[in-house]
């Protein structure tokens, strides 16, 4: 499991591995297609996030560049980068479609 601090400290929470540890989520994400910053293929992790984390939160703390993700799915149905997440969500991020 990935373990955030550094966006944790930043919407006041913490992480499970610190004494204070604030309330949290974990969200299960998924990354379809050759993200640009991710090898080729699906990869699968488990992060644990703050409550009300968005979509656009949790890829800014995969280092994926917003551009890099062209539809993304919240258990399954069409979501959008604002959309809130709650806890033991399904994150999947699927790469932009390219080519002729």
């Amino acid at each position: 499991m990935v373990k955030i601090h550094p966006f944790a400290k930043r919407r006041g929470a913490s992480c499970l591995c610190c004494p204070s540890a604030d309330l949290s989520m974990r969200i299960r994400v998924k990354t379809v297609g050759t993200l640009k910053t991710l090898e080729e293929g699906t990869r699968i992790e488990t992060l644990e996030v703050p409550q009300e984390s968005s979509v656009a939160q949790v890829i800014e703390l995969l280092k994926i560049q917003d551009w890099e993700v062209g539809l993304v799915l919240i258990n399954g149905t069409h979501g959008t980068k604002e959309s809130l997440l709650k806890d033991q969500d399904q994150l999947t991020l699927i790469a932009p479609l390219v080519g002729g």
